[in-house]
């Protein structure tokens, strides 16, 4: 995108319409011919750039034996305009249909925790969530900054929040905040950016678009106020008012804030309720070594503290290469218990990490037979138990058994680990330690090690 004129491409392809080899050649001679480069590298730009538009939905088809369209987007930004404009347009179908705001958010997040941006921590965070950042190498990542740096969203690593807000509404801090919300309170969100007419409207008929809107949701009505419509209102997005109306029955009416008109437009609602995001609470926007420094500070007070450690947890998870599967989870699927995180690992085999985190010791077993049982419901490969204290003996024991009786890895880490963690090298190191324990603990002559000590037969 270096060096393209987005409103001289968009007139070639509509000139060539049709004709992929036509316009392929067009493209090397506007942009490409003039580079001392060989003739076939060139074709070969003018090849990447031509896949560039289809991977951006600007053009549709261009297969083999197919010719290629504009699509109702290319025609869209060719029909503005104004060269700025068609890079606001193009900006904001980037951030909001293409995963453009979750590099944003991922950028964000890195510079937070005071790491340096590249390519490969980008791509590292984003395939963290499950956003293919083309390949192990990253290659989407770029393409898609210099686009960004066109609609001067970004220069470089930096996001430009004037530019940023004034394309999609929002900062972005805002951006954070709001994919921070779970998806309940997103999808509602999003629901009342999509109502016609004038507020105040009935929260019952906003909850029902809402779940029309996005697939598989379903609102508990009995816990409908309190978890979604008092947190909203307490975040600033919604003023609720109590009404009652018909033999006693009561509903509750909604109004949308000047916070909430000012930030959402429908295209950022849309990417917040139907996109995955990085779950990126405050805490999760801190170095490690913050992070720890909480963990660790008997000052600080017990939620501060359990909200530092999952956010270890968070990177941990990053540390191990897995992907985030869901957060906080609890239900009949863990028998009422909570599960801090609970990530996807998929190398040669796919497993699925259960986290669970505590700011006092593991010291019995207790905590192990329990996260075990949850597992076993779960399905999970492997759990992963962090105590920001120690870890005693009784649970490492529970566990080696746990281990040699279900095929499951469990792996510990305690508060020395926490403490003498400065980057991710030393916590990486702990990991690996802890592996070395499950494969020497499940090894055949582990298991036959136990079977004597246990007097089994």
């Amino acid at each position: 995108s270096q060096g393209i004129d987005l409103t001289r491409v968009l007139a070639l392809a509509a000139a060539h319409e049709g004709d992929r080899a036509a316009f392929q050649r067009a493209l090397r001679s506007a942009f490409f011919d003039a580079r001392s480069a060989s003739k076939s590298n060139r074709d070969t730009l003018a090849l990447n750039l031509f896949l560039s538009l289809r991977s951006y939905a600007l053009i549709e088809g261009g297969e083999r034996g197919v010719p290629y369209t504009l699509s109702a987007t290319g025609r869209g930004i060719r029909s503005i305009r104004g060269k700025r404009a068609k890079l606001d347009v193009l900006a904001e179908h980037i951030l909001t249909n293409l995963s453009g705001m979750q590099m944003l958010e991922a950028i964000s997040s890195i510079q937070s925790q005071g790491r340096t941006v590249t390519v490969s921590e980008v791509a590292r965070v984003l395939r963290g969530i499950g956003v293919d950042p083309g390949g192990s190498s990253g290659e989407n990542i770029n393409p898609m900054r210099l686009w960004l740096e066109q609609a001067n969203v970004l220069n470089g690593w930096e996001i430009d929040n004037v530019t940023l807000k004034r394309i999609v509404g929002a900062s972005a801090d805002e951006i954070s905040d709001l994919a921070a919300l779970p998806v309940e309170q997103r999808a509602l969100l999003l629901a009342l950016a999509s109502m016609s007419g004038h507020p105040p409207f009935v929260a019952a008929s906003v909850r029902a678009l809402a779940e029309t809107q996005v697939p598989g949701l379903s609102y508990d009505i009995k816990t409908f106020v309190k978890s979604v419509l008092t947190p909203l209102e307490s975040s600033g997005w919604i003023s609720v008012r109590k009404t009652t109306a018909g033999r006693g029955a009561k509903s509750h009416s909604l109004t949308p804030t000047s916070k909430f008109t000012s930030t959402i437009r429908e295209p950022l609602a849309i990417a917040l309720a139907t996109q995955v995001h990085l779950y990126d609470p405050a805490s999760l926007r801190r170095p490690l070594a913050d992070l720890l420094a909480i963990v660790t500070d008997d000052a600080s007070s017990p939620h501060e503290r359990g909200l530092a450690l999952e956010g270890v947890c968070v990177q941990l998870i990053w540390l191990m290469g897995a992907r985030f599967v869901s957060w906080r989870r609890r239900g009949d699927e863990t028998s009422g218990a909570e599960v801090d995180v609970i990530a996807e690992l998929a190398e040669r085999q796919y497993w699925l990490v259960q986290v669970q985190s505590k700011a006092s010791a593991i010291s019995g077993r207790d905590v192990v037979d329990r996260e075990v049982g949850v597992a076993q419901t779960l399905k999970s490969n492997v759990l992963l138990l962090v105590s920001a204290r120690r870890v005693g003996e009784a649970a490492r024991r529970a566990a080696d058994r746990h281990m040699q009786e279900t095929g499951l890895a469990i792996l510990f880490i305690d508060g020395s680990d926490l403490r003498s963690a400065r980057s991710g090298a030393e916590i990486a190191g702990a990991l690996g330690r802890e592996w070395t324990r499950v494969e020497r603990v499940r090894s055949p002559r582990g298991r036959e090690r136990a079977t004597s000590v246990r007097g089994d037969t």
